[in-house]
């Protein structure tokens, strides 16, 4: 009789993550056995070399890539097309075992992809090299989204691009989390942004937008920041820099909702807008008017 695989097993032959797999599984991918009464997944290691020989490709965007102590594995099955788009898109992650969790998107425009007939450079080695390049250049910040379009034959950085609908946000306690929502320059000159907070608690797989504030009716938070600020910081005056300042405003307002005991609570908070100007954040208030 065959020896039956456990998930973990399973993983390592084919090189994916565990996760991957029960993913495959529920899509109906790749069916694992179930035993026991608590339907642990096995595999025999057959059925597994059958379908990595019948789907290469799936394979190998479920596959793991380790560089410079991070896994770096696709969240997307390579480059597809973009919605409402003529061009492709592909979305990569990155993790270390210090739970450091990284995103990548890299996008390719309609006419690029057009003029591009003739090259035979692969767009999956270009992304995962820049991952690589990030990696070694010791550039990453934990839960941080890194936005990347195509242009002279390789990719370039981009800030908060149209086409990418992923935010800047950060943990406050397990499953609860803040997060960057919306973020828009205050004056065509970009003198000021305004950057809408959400704070979202986790449900199952999903993140869901909460309520917080007195009887939990609030479900925004606007931060207004004077670019100025960002100046005197040594920041360049981007929408993702406005929401990261935003962001570390957002979680000292949950600390500093922290009681004798150590508890925290968003529902203590009890104003919904905040602004950053002469040095200092003014809780409940609005960016002077001529930067509004």
């Amino acid at each position: 009789m065959e020896k039956l695989l456990t998930i973990a097993e399973a993983a390592a032959l084919i090189n994916v993550h565990p996760e991957t797999l029960r993913r495959w599984d529920r899509e109906g991918t790749l069916v694992a056995l179930k035993v026991n009464d608590r339907g642990d997944r096995r595999y025999r290691e057959s059925d597994l070399l059958e379908f990595m020989n019948v789907n290469p490709e799936l394979i190998r965007y479920g596959q793991i890539v380790s560089h410079g102590g991070y896994s770096i594995k696709w969240d997307s099955q390579g480059f597809l097309s973009m919605p409402a788009n003529f061009g492709l898109i592909a979305r990569i992650v990155a993790y270390n075992d210090k739970k450091s969790f990284i995103g990548f998107a890299f996008a390719v425009a309609g006419m690029s992809l057009f003029a591009r007939t003739d090259e035979d450079d692969n767009l999956d080695k270009l992304a995962l090299d820049k991952i690589k390049e990030y990696i070694d250049k010791k550039m990453l910040s934990n839960e941080d989204i890194y936005t990347f379009e195509f242009s002279d034959g390789e990719f370039h950085e981009v800030q908060n691009p149209e086409w990418w609908q992923g935010k800047y946000s950060k943990p406050l306690v397990p499953g609860l989390r803040v997060e960057a929502h919306a973020t828009h320059p205050t004056t065509s000159l970009h003198k000021a942004w305004r950057v809408i907070l959400h704070f979202r608690s986790q449900n199952g797989d999903q993140w869901v937008t909460n309520t917080f504030g007195p009887n939990n009716t609030f479900h925004e938070y606007f931060v207004w920041i004077d670019s100025k600020e960002l100046t005197k910081r040594y920041l360049p005056n981007t929408a993702k820099v406005a929401e990261i300042l935003a962001i570390e405003y957002g979680i000292k307002r949950f600390e500093e909702t922290k009681d004798a005991s150590g508890d925290r609570d968003i529902t203590i908070i009890n104003e919904n807008n905040a602004a950053f100007f002469d040095g200092k954040w003014n809780k409940d208030s609005l960016l002077p008017e001529e930067l509004m």
